[in-house]
């Protein structure tokens, strides 16, 4: 009788899914109006980072290698050849960013672990690196004595080098097996005090940048095969993952585990034109639903398997490109989420394209689409990155439909700025914070069960292969100093004023945090631009005892910061003639 019962109920769960999944509709424009309006009382607002990206001490303390180690180290991967060697020098200024957190006042911090730097070869049972465990319980035990709630990703990408020389990484399915083995270290040394855990940040871009297009590490470009077959066996390390967890360590840690998933939104260019509907729903289910339905769901989206099942059969293979769960492996991958980590930055159009299957086999060509971008957008400081705020609404709602309304948090959204020049008034960055948040809060009046919001990121940081060309950071930092001084940006007074509210109480007071967040960086970029100067000197009187510098070395040691110092300076004349004529 009981088991007749579960089944009643599994079958209204399943009515029900298929109710709400019909329920979204693809062809709502409603973008409205700024909302006014409170969070919850309990709305947690945070920051982030990742550990390759800010520690730096690539090799200090017993590290092992990584893959972005060595990705890094090979000419031609990265923008000019940069590494994150040093990067932040976040390893040894753990009381110094601790003071940036304090100043914004966030309740929690998205760190990551490093895999090489607590097991050095990826093996638990050859060596555990004690330096490695003793940092970490260090820097976890600053942030509770200082009330930061520490939110920790396991694999923010930097994979042990000798996982990837040994098995091929994630091509490997052995990885699920050593990916628990360090997760359950962790459980084992951190659990007691981390309650937030995070299996893999973005699988998407491991999957499809690191084996399909090569740009980030370890490089592979395995066409149309290499993705499936990673993404495949990190949704098992994951399960795999978050059953230890509940069996092993839930009921004594009391903590959740889930995993972030970062994505784009996509909107039919012609909301009258199914092809295009059909066209938008299948980019979010290649890029989102990919990974979060066989979690929620047990499978790969249908519309995936159709596609690439279809592709397949067209190229002559007599089966899918896109790898298979056994039925004994869905049942034990659906369900393995205690929250939902979304990663968001910005939006595209979608229109329908069918791509003739001759052209070979390729992630992007099996979608059947193109992405586009509204000439009326914003122009955007990094290329890729427009601010459209209203696509956050969508997704967040679209999550909501597809997965039972999950508990939310969202773990990385920011704008980053492409400038060689110090930009500490970033205007830019704070009208995309209030956009943003304030669309998070639109969907949170909808019903979408979102917990918590980590600005991404705490500072400037190496940025994958645009290497430090590309900012996110809250706060400026100035890697040529060998100090890596961080400054505040304005938005982080912005910030400050929306985390202190808990959200938008009234148009003046908003308008106000705006205007003294754009006062407050002037002071700011005249020291940092005093700051340059003294490094532009320093490196003239370098060069003048070294005759063997190259010219290209002269050309970006002095004359950038010479032109950088120029621009700080005429902008602070310039903003201070304009608050004179304001007055």
């Amino acid at each position: 009788m009981v088991g007749f019962f579960l089944w009643v109920l599994q079958v209204l769960s399943v009515a029900l899914c298929i109710q709400e999944e019909s329920d979204f509709q693809w062809t709502q424009t409603d973008r409205g109006s700024f909302y006014y309006g409170k969070f919850p009382p309990t709305f947690m607002w945070g920051v982030g980072s990742s550990a390759y990206q800010t520690e730096g001490a690539w090799d200090m303390d017993g590290k092992g290698k990584s893959i972005w180690d060595v990705f890094t180290h090979k000419k031609g991967r990265v923008f000019m050849n940069q590494t994150g060697d040093s990067s932040c020098d976040g390893y040894y200024k753990v009381k110094d960013d601790l003071a940036l957190l304090k100043e914004l006042n966030v309740s929690h911090y998205r760190l990551s672990i490093s895999w090489p730097r607590i097991i050095p070869t990826g093996v638990r049972a050859e060596y555990v690196n004690e330096k490695g465990i003793q940092y970490y319980n260090d820097l976890i035990n600053v942030l509770l004595e200082n009330r930061v709630v520490p939110v920790i990703t396991l694999y923010h990408w930097d994979l042990p080098q000798n996982l990837q020389e040994k098995f091929c990484g994630w091509q490997n399915v052995s990885m699920v097996t050593y990916f628990n083995d360090y997760a359950n270290l962790c459980f084992e040394k951190f659990g007691d005090r981390v309650k937030h855990w995070i299996t893999f940040n973005s699988p998407w871009s491991v999957a499809v940048e690191g084996f399909e297009t090569g740009e980030h590490a370890p490089g592979f470009k395995l066409s149309g095969t290499g993705a499936y077959k990673a993404a495949h066996n990190m949704i098992k390390a994951h399960s795999k993952v978050w059953h230890t967890y509940n069996k092993n360590w839930r009921n004594k840690h009391k903590g959740m585990v889930g995993i972030s998933l970062t994505t784009e939104w996509g909107e039919p260019v012609d909301i009258s034109n199914q092809k295009d509907i059909e066209a938008a729903e299948r980019f979010v289910q290649f890029n989102f639903g990919w990974f979060a339905n066989p979690l929620y769901n047990g499978d790969y989206p249908q519309i995936m398997k159709e596609y690439i099942g279809q592709k397949s059969a067209q190229q002559g293979l007599g089966v899918s490109r896109l790898p298979t769960f056994t039925s004994q492996e869905k049942s034990y991958i659906k369900g393995t989420c205690d929250f939902l980590g979304v990663g968001h930055f910005t939006t595209r159009y979608i229109t329908n394209r069918n791509f003739p299957a001759t052209q070979g086999p390729s992630y992007f060509t099996d979608r059947d689409l193109t992405e586009l971008v509204d000439p009326k957008w914003p122009e955007p400081e990094s290329k890729w990155l427009y601010s459209v705020p209203w696509g956050f609404r969508r997704l967040l709602n679209f999550v909501k439909t597809h997965y039972g309304n999950p508990m939310v948090f969202v773990t990385e959204n920011g704008m980053s700025e492409k400038m060689h020049c110090a930009q500490l008034c970033d205007e830019w960055r704070i009208q995309y914070l209030k956009g943003y948040t304030n669309e998070m809060l639109k969907a949170m009046k909808d019903g979408v069960n979102v917990q918590g919001y980590t600005a991404w990121s705490l500072m400037d940081k190496f940025e994958w292969d645009e290497g430090f060309s590309e900012r996110f950071g809250l706060y400026y930092v100035e890697f040529r100093n060998k100090n890596k001084p961080r400054y505040p940006k304005a938005s982080v007074q912005f910030y400050k004023k929306l985390i202190s509210a808990n959200g938008f109480p009234n148009v003046r007071e908003v308008e106000k945090w705006h205007r003294i967040s754009t006062e407050s960086c002037s002071t700011i970029n005249q020291l940092l631009a005093a700051e340059e100067q003294r490094n532009t000197a320093a490196n003239i009187l370098r060069l003048i005892h070294d005759p063997l510098v190259s010219h290209m070395e002269m050309v970006t040691e002095i004359v950038v910061p010479t032109v950088c110092t120029l621009c700080i300076l005429i902008s602070a004349i310039l903003l201070m003639i304009l608050l004179r004529r304001q007055s």
